[in-house]
């Protein structure tokens, strides 16, 4: 398993001088259908574009026992999806059609007895767990196996926005009935839980040692309920009023999307924040825990394990409130959209210590015709070298400076933050992050 996070960051090099290109990633949406699960879904279907999305499980946990598959709030929800579909069209030619995601959509483990009673909380490290050996297959655990069969190296991002049960029930099959595959299929595996909410996540510590595990605490007091409660006005102006049948539907008076986090980590935006927990992005950054390299926790950033999902959420918001602009726009050019970054340099350098190097966005444009203004910043908790170095020249394109003298190989994550100021819509911005391996 110690090899796997780095075949990750070897299978995701897929950007290319010039105009940014990235491989969307394969990702499977587990929910409980609880009420932030709604929120969380109209958001995340404005994202399907980005995103080659293989199935999504309705499933329960130990907040909701018996789950709600048995309700039609998917069924509504993808009807409303239907009706501004087209308009999404002219923004994205990539959104999937809602038949397409009706046709992914399964149910799986919503059997209470898999839960404890009275309800228990699982942490990592933990060796209490629920064995899912007697447990009956699910449609949806059954399409989990199908995926890891199939004849593809990619990593694939399962994401716990409820329990796990269907996927530790998928795991046991796997390993099971599929022996010589079994190490190769699950080491495509990155899971993103929103907290354990039942006995999966210690199961698959303990019994799936290839499949790497991240467990988020960081939407709380960010993402979950009562959090952004400076938001009335967007979901009444920007989602719920005149902005289509799928904003219609936002169940809640403000942002309250716990189980956002996990898709947003996924979203191929520049950022790299799924090519390895510790990068960073709008899902969080994450660094490994004690007792397992393959189990990573929320990473403390200004003395706050929050910051690394806070920093982000202005941008996020106003990324949402333009997609749900594109939902009621039937023409381009009545709403915004991202900067285009044209990436001159290698988004990965190898570079000796003391010399110098030079990273170019020159020609980059805005979509709409818009100016632009460029950031650039270093991520310093997510590189290894800590300390200072020369920068020449930040401004505009172009970024220069000199390397530090290091002892050992040393990383530097150099972000580059592109702004537009658009006479339509909300400010939005394009990233590209380049690291900077240093050798002595």
């Amino acid at each position: 398993m110690k090899y796997f996070l780095a075949i990750v960051f070897v299978l995701f090099q897929y950007f290319s001088w010039g105009q940014k290109v990235e491989k969307k990633p394969h990702v499977i949406v587990m929910t409980d259908g609880e009420v932030d699960d709604h929120s969380s879904m109209i958001r995340f279907l404005l994202y399907t574009c980005d995103l080659d999305v293989k199935a999504i499980i309705e499933t329960n946990s130990k907040w909701q026992r018996e789950g709600h598959s048995k309700e039609d709030w998917w069924e509504n929800m993808l009807d409303a999806y239907e009706k501004v579909h087209p308009n999404l069209l002219i923004h994205n030619k990539d959104y999937p059609s809602a038949d397409y995601l009706r046709s992914i959509s399964f149910v799986g483990d919503e059997n209470p007895d898999h839960l404890d009673t009275p309800r228990s909380s699982y942490k990592p490290g933990q060796k209490k767990y629920r064995d899912p050996a007697e447990w009956e297959d699910t449609p949806g655990s059954d399409k989990i196996v199908e995926i890891l069969l199939e004849d593809n190296s990619d990593p694939i991002y399962i994401q716990a926005w409820g329990g796990a049960n269907t996927l530790s029930r998928a795991l046991y099959k796997l390993q099971k009935d599929y022996p010589e595959k079994y190490k190769e299929a699950s080491s495509r595996i990155v899971t993103y839980n929103i907290d354990y909410q039942d006995g999966a996540g210690t199961y698959i510590e303990n019994h799936h040692p290839y499949v790497t595990k991240i467990i988020c605490w960081g939407f709380v007091g960010t993402w979950n309920y009562k959090s952004q409660t400076d938001t009335y006005d967007l979901i009444a102006k920007e989602v719920k009023t005149n902005h289509g049948a799928l904003g219609a539907l936002y169940p809640q008076n403000y942002v309250s999307e716990g189980d956002s986090p996990s898709f947003l980590y996924c979203l191929p935006n520049g950022l790299r924040n799924y090519e390895h927990p510790t990068y960073g992005g709008w899902g969080g950054r994450f660094e490994s825990m004690d007792f397992d390299p393959t189990v990573f926790n929320d990473a403390f950033e200004g003395g706050s394990s929050k910051q690394s999902q806070a920093r982000w959420i202005r941008d996020v918001n106003a990324d949402f409130m333009a997609r749900m602009d594109w939902c009621v726009a039937n023409k381009f050019d009545k709403a915004n959209h991202a900067p285009l970054l044209k990436v001159n340099s290698p988004i990965d350098m190898t570079v000796k210590s003391g010399e110098n190097f030079e990273i170019s966005l020159e020609d980059s444009t805005d979509p709409d015709g818009d100016l632009i203004d460029f950031n650039w910043w270093i991520y310093q908790e997510a590189g290894t070298f800590k300390g200072n170095f020369n920068v020449h020249y930040q401004e505009g394109h172009t970024f220069k400076a000199t390397t530090p003298k290091v002892e050992k190989p040393q990383t530097i994550h150099i972000i580059a933050e592109v702004s537009d100021f658009p006479s339509t819509g909300p400010g939005l911005k394009a990233y590209q992050r380049f690291i900077i391996r240093v050798i002595p």
